[in-house]
C-alpha cells in the first residue's frame, strides 16, 4: 500500500463499526420503553437526529427529556454498550492493518469513549491508534469543532493535504471543512437517504465499502 494520505481522522460509530444496527438503536428503544412507553421511533428518525441537531439536543427536542433524564439514558447506555461491543465493518480490520504497517497515521474523532475505541482496535486490530479524540475531552475540543483535525497536524508535523476525514454524519463534514481538510463520506454501515445527499453534496469521496 502506498497511501495517497498519510493520515486518516476516522470516526468509529458506523464508520469503524457497526454500531446504530448492532447497539446504539436497539439499546435507544430501550431506553424509550423505561422512559417515553409510548413513544415511537424510526431508524431513519434516530440516523438523522444523531447527525443535526446532535445527540443530546435531539432527545430534549424530540422527547422532551430533562436534563437528569439525558444522564440517565447516558448511563444506561454506557453500561451496555460495553458488554456487547458492535462488528468492526465488512473489510475494515484488514485495510486497517495494511495502512499502519504502510506507516500510514490512524486517528479517531468520536462521540464515543476512548475505553470502547481502544477495546475495539485491541480486538480487531492488535494495535491502538495513534491519536483519539473521544467524549471524554472538552465539549469545544470534539467534532464538529476543527480541533481533533489541528491537533493531528500538529502531534504529527503534517500538511492539511496530508489528512482525509472519513465520517458518516454531518459533524464530521463539518470538522472537516473547518480544518481545511478532505472529506470522504462512508456509508457502507447505516445511512438514509437524506444523510447521503447532505454528505455526497460536499464530500471530495464517496464510498460505499471499505
Amino acid at each position: 500500500m502506498n497511501p495517497r494520505y498519510r493520515c486518516l481522522v476516522l470516526d468509529h460509530d458506523d464508520t469503524v463499526v457497526n454500531s446504530t444496527l448492532e447497539v446504539n438503536y436497539p439499546n435507544m428503544l430501550d431506553s424509550l420503553a423505561i422512559l417515553r412507553p409510548q413513544a415511537t421511533l424510526t431508524l431513519e428518525e434516530f440516523i438523522e437526529g444523531n447527525s443535526d441537531p446532535g445527540f443530546n439536543d435531539w432527545v430534549r427536542q424530540r422527547f422532551g427529556y430533562t436534563q437528569q433524564e439525558v444522564e440517565w439514558h447516558y448511563e444506561f447506555w454506557r453500561s451496555n454498550v460495553m458488554k456487547r461491543r458492535p462488528s468492526m465493518a465488512p473489510g475494515m480490520p484488514a485495510f486497517l492493518t495494511r495502512y499502519h504497517r504502510a506507516g500510514g497515521i490512524i486517528c479517531v474523532a468520536t462521540h464515543s469513549m476512548r475505553q470502547m475505541i481502544e477495546a475495539d482496535y485491541r480486538t480487531n486490530c492488535g494495535f491502538l491508534p495513534d491519536y483519539m479524540n473521544c467524549w471524554e475531552e472538552p465539549a469545544g475540543h470534539r467534532k464538529p469543532n476543527p480541533y481533533p483535525v489541528q491537533e493531528a497536524l500538529r502531534r504529527f508535523d503534517l500538511r492539511p493535504a496530508d489528512v482525509l476525514v472519513v465520517d458518516d454524519l454531518g459533524p464530521g463534514l463539518q470538522m472537516a471543512e473547518a480544518a481545511g481538510v478532505d472529506f470522504a463520506a462512508a456509508l457502507w454501515c447505516c445511512t438514509t437517504p437524506k444523510m447521503e445527499q447532505l454528505l455526497s453534496a460536499r464530500a471530495n469521496y464517496v464510498f460505499r465499502a471499505v
